[in-house]
């Protein structure tokens, strides 16, 4: 008797995203199914329907540091009572761009999460941003389809953040400090705000550029010209002129990437995109920089002129199905599984949105274990610099013998070693090994809270919340909580 197919589970689920300039709303219908190959259950999204795109609003701020959290949940309320919303299953909050530098940027986002239910919540850095973005916008997706090299530059108003993707997944980012917002200006066209970055590339381009002063437009130009240089001097690659390096926040690649198609979302990215398939002369200088230049009363139209005309000569220039919206449409599933039996948990108390960095199969030898996992960890670090920690997934550790286990308990030890000592050393392993691992790393990691969990499966855009063991020593509940894209 063949047995019945069982059908999806539909779930609601909303993204939220409070970025520089603009916070965006989105409601969608998930449907949900054992995606598993064999072995143990995995759900995943199998179908999105965004149900309700929500007004893109400015970010309100009390002042250029602080959000005003008021106002935003106002926002988000008013969304949700727009999109008739009652029952929210699942969610993610996402804050970025210089808005996640704010003061009270990840108390903002709990507090959004408890007015509405059981959400995934992170404060991205650029590194993080630079991936969601690209995720978003459905440029990882091309990656993996079609198996290209395909970066998406997501130009906001405070950064820019890159992210390249290839067939396995994300090769590399990059971030800089050039956004539409980090010039403003007054009704009458007088500078209101200019940040110290660009302030800086002014004066080496020998262009003034001052609050309280009144700029022509062909100085501008040329002030945005120059930033649009380094966002393509950053993609191309090394050298790097002296200007983007000045610029970059974190590191640039030590090599060039050849691409295949490059991307852009973003504000200031949705002024460039044209509706053809590349930008181009539909979106040069001409056309976006002669109009009311000043309706976004900054630097955005004329930002988005300049890299659309270089990056026409210059790049592989691709249209995607995302571009101001590229980001989470929510929490796709949200999965509770037990660990293995054998595990080592020295925290008091559950944590929580912990990000999922993907550390993949350690096929190396043990004289390799210990770069292999610095870097690692700082490339995790870097991409979640805004969280309060993350969990390093390691697929398959090699063979399982007692010497194998010390020697990556020794590595991972050295490559915490530089990081803050309140920050837990959390290891997720597909093999059952998590009590001897994380026994040796106790031994290696004094003062510093260590969890290490095994027999679990989870990838990149997973957040997990670890509770308390069932009982002394024995497997811990796992809720595993996984960001959707509308691909």
């Amino acid at each position: 008797m063949a047995s019945a197919t069982r059908e999806p589970e539909r779930l609601t689920s909303v993204g939220i995203d409070v970025g520089t300039t603009t916070t965006q709303v989105i409601v969608s219908e998930l449907s949900v199914e054992d995606v598993s190959s064999g072995g143990a259950t995995r759900l995943g999204v199998t179908d999105r329907e965004i149900v309700h795109r929500g007004e893109i609003r400015e970010t309100p701020l009390l002042d250029p540091a602080t959000i005003d959290v008021d106002a935003v949940v106002e926002i988000v309320d008013a969304e949700l009572r727009a999109a008739g919303v009652e029952d929210i299953d699942t969610g993610a909050i996402i804050v970025t761009g210089e808005t996640a530098r704010a003061a009270n940027a990840e108390p903002l986002a709990h507090r959004i999460a408890e007015s509405t239910g059981e959400f995934v919540v992170a404060t991205a850095g650029p590194e993080l941003e630079a991936v969601l973005a690209g995720q978003g916008s459905g440029a990882a997706h091309r990656a993996t389809e079609r198996e290209e090299t395909v970066a998406n530059v997501d130009v906001g108003g405070g950064t820019t953040n890159i992210a390249v993707f290839d067939a396995a997944g994300v090769r590399d980012t990059l971030c800089l400090d050039v956004g539409g917002r980090l010039v403003r200006f007054d009704e009458d066209g007088t500078v209101s705000a200019v940040a110290d970055p660009v302030e800086g590339l002014a004066q080496t381009e020998g262009l003034e550029l001052a609050v309280d002063m009144i700029p022509d437009r062909e100085t501008l130009v040329a002030v945005a010209g120059a930033m649009a240089d380094r966002v393509i001097d950053a993609l191309i690659g090394p050298p790097y002129d002296e200007s983007t390096l000045d610029l970059a926040i974190g590191s640039l690649p030590a090599e060039s990437i050849p691409l295949d198609a490059v991307a852009f979302s973003g504000g200031v990215g949705r002024l460039l995109v044209a509706e053809s398939d590349t930008v181009g002369p539909a979106t040069s200088d001409s056309d976006l920089a002669t109009g009311d230049w000043l309706a976004y009363a900054d630097l955005g139209p004329l930002l988005a002129a300049a890299l659309a005309e270089r990056a026409a000569e210059k790049l592989p220039v691709v249209t995607l199905e995302e571009d101001i919206r590229a980001t989470v449409v929510g929490a796709g599933t949200r999965t509770t599984r037990f660990s293995g039996n054998t595990v080592h948990i020295e925290s008091e108390g559950p944590l929580r949105n912990l990000p999922v960095f993907p550390v993949g199969k350690l096929d190396c030898e043990r004289s390799e274990l210990a770069d292999v996992l610095r870097s690692a960890v700082e490339t995790a670090r870097e991409r979640h610099e805004a969280e309060l920690g993350f969990a390093l997934a390691i697929s398959d550790v090699g063979s399982l013998s007692y010497d194998r286990i010390e020697s990556l308990a020794a590595a991972l030890a050295e490559a915490y070693a530089p990081l803050p000592p309140e920050l837990p050393l959390v290891v997720v392993t597909r093999q059952n090994c998590a009590k001897v691992l994380g026994q040796g790393l106790a031994r290696r990691v004094e003062g510093r809270t260590v969890v290490a969990i095994d027999e679990l499966t989870v990838d990149v855009g997973d957040y997990l919340d670890i509770g308390t063991p069932m009982r002394r020593g024995g497997a811990v509940p796992v809720a595993i909580k996984t960001l959707a894209f509308d691909e």
